[in-house]
């Protein structure tokens, strides 16, 4: 399969909604920080749900953008879709979270991610959905 095939354009308006979800993503990180620091939630559950507000922001200003959008949870590939007139805050360093969209969210790893790498976490969260509100505000 090509991976132009693997990719779909969405009508321009999505953007906001995506973003929206995005938003939406980043609180229930905010809000499920406590619960990891108190070790009352699994770490690959905090995680996931960074990856997750990252991705949706991605997409977000892809959508925005009006390119094609990779049906993938990669962040890398998403990332790299992003023209360098708009790049964002951050780089592939953000990739390392893409584990969380899969495997991650099955099974219980020895997971090696501290309380102050899901703050840091939370700062990427944070840095992509300010990031995305400001590509689409210049609409």
């Amino acid at each position: 399969m090509s991976p132009s095939s693997q990719e779909r354009v969405f009508r321009k308006g999505y953007a906001a909604e995506l973003l929206r979800i995005a938003e939406s993503d980043l609180g229930t990180v905010e809000y499920l920080l406590e619960g990891l620091a108190q070790g009352r939630i699994r770490g690959e559950s905090y995680f996931f749900a960074v990856q997750q507000c990252l991705e949706k922001a991605l997409k977000a200003v892809l959508v925005h953008r009006e390119i094609p959008v990779p049906m993938v949870h990669d962040l890398g590939v998403l990332l790299a879709k992003v023209p360098r007139e708009c790049e964002p805050p951050f780089g592939y360093e953000i990739g390392a979270l893409t584990e969380f969209a899969a495997a991650r969210r099955y099974e219980e790893f020895a997971l090696e991610w501290g309380l102050e790498e899901a703050k840091e976490a939370l700062g990427l969260g944070t840095s992509a959905v300010d990031w995305a509100k400001g590509v689409i505000a210049q609409a």
